[in-house]
């Protein structure tokens, strides 16, 4: 059961390659706190179809969606796209994220387009040195279980072109390694993705602080 420590953090921000299982963390453990959930995809929406004016060199946001048949790419260079992504969406996620903290607005934020050095941010860092800001990286096991929760949460309409699915859960590997790496740096806490029945609980127990 999560200790009495698992209670004291405002902001927890989940990240991880697509297919970890965040959505569903992030859903359940801000059910159980009674707090906001938000999807860093709700973020990147707006910014990609609200012709809302980006700074330049913004343009790799829509990679993704302007590119035909991405997933033939080289896998670095969808790694690199992924990361670029991650990196122009970094000064949203730190303002919704500074501004839930600043009002006492409890909630938590999940999705792959989280840059980890957002835990070295001078805006947020007292933030985690307090205890109120938590990260955590969701860690994926296998190409193969990538593939499989692709799959089964039937987004998008090419599933059943298994080798579209095959490399493009490649590349999710390949940037969950990244996203990994980049935690370690970062001193950022990782759990496993796979079991999901007891992911919840590892968060909690990956994010309590040390009495």
């Amino acid at each position: 059961m999560p200790s009495p420590a698992d209670r004291s953090w405002q902001v927890l921000v989940l990240f991880g390659a697509s297919g970890t299982g965040k959505s569903t963390a992030g859903n359940q453990l801000a059910g159980s706190r009674g707090v906001t959930w938000m999807q860093v995809d709700d973020l990147r929406l707006a910014l990609q179809y609200s012709n809302m004016t980006l700074p330049q060199g913004a343009g790799a946001l829509h990679f993704f969606e302007s590119t035909p048949e991405f997933w033939t790419h080289p896998i670095d260079s969808l790694v690199r796209a992924f990361v670029d992504v991650a990196s122009i969406m970094a000064p949203a996620v730190r303002v919704v994220i500074d501004s839930h903290l600043a009002t006492g607005a409890p909630m938590v934020i999940e999705g792959d387009g989280v840059l980890p050095s957002l835990a070295d941010d001078p805006v947020l860092r007292p933030w985690i040195e307090s205890g109120a800001l938590r990260f955590c990286c969701l860690a994926a096991g296998t190409q193969a279980e990538l593939a499989e929760s692709m799959v089964a949460r039937g987004r998008g309409d090419h599933l059943e072109d298994h080798s579209r699915v095959w490399r493009q859960s490649a590349a999710n590997l390949a940037f969950g390694d990244w996203l990994v790496d980049q935690s370690r740096r970062h001193g950022i806490p990782i759990v496993a993705a796979r079991p999901f029945a007891s992911l919840t609980d590892r968060i909690l127990q990956a994010i309590t602080l040390p009495e």
